[in-house]
């Protein structure tokens, strides 16, 4: 089977599109009988003529314009996946896929970006927002380079991966207005016992961490309902349907719910930064892995509400 090199490829599409041999070979820098022999050597190895005489020039046969279609394409797939490696060997310009929870889609996210893309305005972003055990595996299929999410314990799918702690979170019970505890600011877990709650539900992380606090406070909850998103939990709290084990959200509707604070010394929930090590040696995601870090310790703060501060 015929095997088409890089040069031929390039001689062949050049005097494809000028249709002179004189004038494509001195666009390619090379005589004109190199470039002769070139076409002349595919020719024979394809089987088939590919050009004919037109005029002082030539120009391409039915077979030739196939060829051509199809070459062409390659060319310019060849070119463009040049130009993203050498766009990715750049540290000052490029493109990262981020994963992050909602909640710090609000917040958190927006400020860190605004704020890089001020130093860094030639690197842009791609967005994914998922539980925590969703975004693990998008980072071990390679669907994104880095990612924001709760704590894990290492397993199968996460041995491997890399992180930082970039904030230790307390939790909170939310309740609605109506609820019998809603005037104080601080409680136990064990006070919400008889209470049924909207629990974050097994794709999350939090689900297994929720039922693991309920478990050492010393009761089993009764679940009505479960979301995998947080103003939804926050929502159907807001409509008196339970209680929700929380960490902290905005957009809480504050005239309907209330957040109680926690006096369980496990009551709270850590963030990190998940990726690769491998994902270090491209320049983009390094220099963005290392701007977080710088970030953070000024702007701490931002990653989530504190409802009493």
């Amino acid at each position: 089977m015929y095997t088409l090199n890089w040069k031929q490829l390039e001689y062949f599409i050049t005097l494809a599109e000028i249709q002179n041999y004189t004038k494509a070979a001195s666009v390619l820098n090379i005589t004109q009988p190199a470039l002769s022999r070139a076409i002349n050597n595919l020719e024979q190895s394809i089987g088939i003529p590919l050009f004919e005489k037109s005029g002082r020039g030539v120009k391409l046969n039915f077979y030739g314009h196939v060829l051509f279609q199809h070459l062409r394409i390659a060319r310019d797939k060849i070119y463009e996946g040049e130009r993203e490696v050498r766009s990715l060997i750049s540290s000052d310009k490029g493109h990262i896929s981020v994963g992050s929870l909602y909640t710090l889609g609000i917040n958190f996210l927006p400020l860190l970006l605004r704020d890089f893309n001020q130093e860094y305005p030639q690197i842009t972003f791609s967005l994914y927002q998922h539980p925590t055990r969703i975004l693990l595996e998008q980072l071990n299929n390679n669907e994104i380079d880095i990612c924001f999410c709760t704590d894990f314990n290492k397993d199968t799918i996460s041995d491997h991966l890399m992180k930082t702690v970039i904030s230790t979170e307390p939790l909170y019970m939310l309740v609605p207005r109506t609820h019998p505890m809603a005037g104080k600011k601080s409680a136990n877990l064990y006070d919400f016992k008889d209470d049924t709650f909207i629990l974050f539900n097994n794709l999350t992380l939090f689900h297994n961490e929720s039922l693991n606090l309920f478990s050492k406070a010393g009761f089993s909850p009764r679940i009505a309902y479960e979301a995998n998103e947080d103003s939804t939990v926050a929502g159907f709290v807001a409509a008196e349907l339970g209680v929700a084990l929380i960490p902290p959200i905005y957009g809480v509707n504050m005239d309907r719910c209330v957040p109680i604070a926690l006096n369980d010394p496990d009551a709270f929930r850590t963030l990190c930064m998940i990726y690769k090590p491998e994902n270090e040696s491209i320049p983009v995601v390094n220099k963005f892995h290392n701007y977080v870090i710088s970030w953070l310790a000024e702007n701490r703060d931002k990653i989530a509400p504190n409802y009493y501060k």
